[in-house]
Parts: structure tokens; C-alpha cells; sequence
């Protein structure tokens, strides 16, 4: 299916066949796996606990990822990550019924995602240049991404009910390794920097993370929260839980390149703001949710707020990273992304403990970061010169 939508001849077109073949893997565990560790017995604190040692894994992961991406070169960390993260999968498949281990396998997958993460986004760097062209291209690779996603969690949903929860793991390590020759065919754009000195980010980029940190937050909401809560409070059925995944990945895309070729033509600064505060509305509508129809008409209004927010920020964040250290840049705005994430997770492990059944508060708590981030980005884009020059349409 993703062949068909791509021609794989152009570079960027390669990358987006790629992450749409692992997401098609890792979609069938990303948005189910705290509900998984929770299945298996681990109390929310626990869970709690696991995400919150992702922050620690995400820094390892993504810093040192950024710096191996930079000496090693893209392919190589690529290659490491992706057959890291399948070898991982395939032992927690193995050993499904021993809980604490099949979490620490979980964070070991986890960290060489993130180095396969820092490598695949630094390549398109390598690519283009500038706001207008990284929005295309970042948008291009969504496309491919989401088409692997739209299925990912419907398949899993349906693999949990009727096969158990260890069989998604070994599927996802199965797809994730069929995807290796794919990265082999990169080996011409490879790039590596031969030296390099401790980085220290610019000022700008590091104002710019602490929104995009607070945003990624709610980003994050999307997987363990709405899961355990749709199945757990409004008790609808995993495999329509998958239903409301495959949406938003069907949703992306279908819209993601024509709303991408829309935003690269228009100021980035205020749709930037407008999808985050999309975020913001679309979480708190979560409280008033009953069934899966009214779960899926909440889905498409957050999917539309993550097609406007998702490339923007890629394409600024890259922007702004010096050309001869983009590997490491790269590696610091995923690390901002996946504390953002994770962020979110920990957030709901804890207030679900104590407000899992007054849905008002809880997914008002959970989605304020997003209206938090809509502020900031907001001063930002009017008290900051070179970020105000950087974002301007040419």
C-alpha cells in the first residue's frame, strides 16, 4: 500500500516508504503500551515510574544518538536502531509473562528508536534547506509514517483480542527488521562530520524548546491516556479503541502533503499557534466523550491540530540547528519532544490515580500545556528578533 502511494526513486520519497514500514510495526505497540504493562499487572504507579525512566532513556538516546549521528554518519545509526529495536521486541515477545523484565526490554526498544529517530530526521536536513522546503519535505514523510499508523493500531486491537498481548511485539520486531534493505539503499546520501566539540545549542532554539517541550505534552496524551481511559471508564472495546488510531492515521495521510504545500506558503508563526491551541480544545472535548462514534469525531479535530503543528516544528527546529552539528541539534529537539511526550504519560499514570473518574478536571490538567504552549510560542514570535526573521515567508 505505502509503494503504491510513493515513488521510491526520490530521496525523500525512500525516507517516507521507511517510516511508513516501521510505523506500520511500532504503531501495533506505541499507543498500547502502558494499557499493556497495566494488563499484565503493574499498578499505575508503576506505569508512572516507566515513563518517567523514558526521560532518561530519551537523553541517552537522543544526545548521544545526535553525536553518533554526527561522527558515525545517518545510515549507520539507522541500521543500529532498527535492528536494536527488533532484537528488543523479539525477547519481550519471548518473555511476556515476566512483567518487570518485558518493561526494561520496552525502554531498551525505546532507546534505539531514538537513535534511529535522530538519524532519519537529520537526513532530511541533509536535503533541503529552508522553512518552505523542510515543511514540504517533513510533511512528505508524515504521509508515509501515518499510512503505516492508519494500521498499525486497527491490526493490534484485533491481535490483542483474539491472539494476547505478546504477539504484538513479535509482529512489530518482524516488520521493523523487513525494513533494514530499505535503510541499506540510503547508503549514498550517508554524511558524517569527522570532529566536533561539545554542543551548546543557540539561545533561540533553546527558547523555542519550552513551548514545543509543553506542547508535546498533550501531544503525548495521545496512546496510554486515551486508551486506558476510553477502556477503563467508557468501556469501549480495545479492538474500536484501534478504529479511533486508524483514523488519525488515515486522516494524515490523506491531508498532511496538501495542508504541508498549504502552511509552506503562509506565516508559520500563527498556524503554529492555532494548532496548538486546536490541541488544547480538541483533549478537553475528551471529557464529554460516551462511545466510540463521539471518540472518533474528537480524533479527527486533534488529528487536525497535529497535521498543522507537527511539520512546523520540525522544519523550525531544523532551521535553526548550525549546518555542521544538525545530527546533534537534531538529537536535543528530540529529546525536548520525547520529555514532552513522556511528560504527558506521566502526567496521566498520576491523574488518573485520583481523577480517572471526573473526566472534567482530568482532561482539563492533561490539556492545558497545549493552551500554555499557544502562549509562549506567542511571545516568542513577537519578543524574539532572529526567531521572528527565521519564520517569515520568502
Amino acid at each position: 500500500m505505502i509503494v503504491l502511494i510513493f515513488r521510491v526513486g526520490s530521496e525523500i520519497n525512500r525516507i517516507a516508504v521507511l517510516n511508513g514500514l516501521r510505523a506500520l510495526g511500532f504503531s501495533l505497540i506505541w499507543p498500547y503500551v502502558g494499557f499493556i504493562l497495566y494488563k499484565l499487572g503493574l499498578p499505575f504507579w508503576l506505569i508512572g515510574i516507566y515513563y518517567s525512566t523514558q526521560m532518561a532513556v530519551s537523553f541517552i538516546s537522543q544526545v548521544v544518538g545526535g553525536l553518533l549521528t554526527d561522527l558515525m554518519g545517518r545510515v549507520k545509526l539507522m541500521i543500529i536502531g532498527n535492528v536494536g529495536a527488533g532484537v528488543s521486541l523479539i525477547l519481550t515477545y519471548l518473555l511476556i509473562k515476566l512483567n518487570v523484565v518485558v518493561m526494561l526490554l520496552l525502554l531498551t526498544q525505546s532507546m534505539f528508536n531514538g537513535m534511529f529517530a535522530v538519524a532519519s530526521s537529520t537526513i532530511v536536513g541533509d536535503l533541503e534547506r529552508g522553512v518552505v522546503n523542510l515543511i514540504r519535505a517533513y510533511s512528505r514523510i508524515r504521509v508515509g509514517a501515518n499510512a503505516g499508523w492508519a494500521l498499525g493500531p486497527l491490526i493490534s486491537g484485533y491481535v490483542m483480542y483474539y491472539l494476547g498481548y505478546g504477539y504484538v511485539f513479535l509482529i512489530t520486531a518482524l516488520i521493523a527488521l523487513s525494513a533494514t534493505p530499505i535503510i541499506l539503499t540510503l547508503r549514498g546520501l550517508e554524511r558524517r562530520v569527522m570532529s566536533f566539540r561539545l554542543i551548546r545549542v543557540n539561545v533561540d532554539f533553546g527558547l523555542f524548546l519550552v513551548p514545543t517541550i509543553m506542547l508535546f505534552s498533550t501531544m503525548g496524551l495521545m496512546g496510554f491516556a486515551l486508551t486506558t481511559y476510553y477502556n477503563v471508564v467508557k468501556h469501549i472495546a480495545i479492538s474500536n479503541i484501534g478504529l479511533v488510531y486508524a483514523l488519525n492515521g488515515f486522516m494524515v495521510v490523506a491531508l498532511q502533503d496538501r495542508v504541508g504545500r498549504f502552511l509552506s506558503s503562509r506565516d508559520v508563526r500563527v498556524w503554529l499557534i492555532y494548532g496548538s491551541l486546536i490541541y488544547y480544545v480538541s483533549y478537553s472535548l475528551v471529557s464529554l466523550v460516551e462511545n466510540i462514534y463521539e471518540a472518533l469525531l474528537d480524533i479527527a479535530l486533534v488529528t487536525v491540530g497535529e497535521i498543522i503543528v507537527s511539520p512546523i516544528v520540525q522544519a523550525l527546529a531544523m532551521s535553526m540547528a548550525e549546518e555542521d552539528k544538525r545530527g546533534q541539534y537534531m538529537g536535543i529537539f528530540g529529546l525536548a519532544t520525547s520529555i514532552g511526550r513522556t511528560m504527558g504519560s506521566v502526567l496521566s499514570s498520576e491523574a488518573m490515580q485520583f481523577m480517572l473518574n471526573d473526566p472534567l478536571a482530568l482532561w482539563q490538567v492533561l490539556s492545558l500545556p497545549a493552551a500554555a504552549s499557544a502562549i509562549i510560542y506567542t511571545l516568542l514570535f513577537k519578543l524574539n528578533r532572529r526567531l521572528i526573521n527565521l519564520v517569515k515567508v520568502t
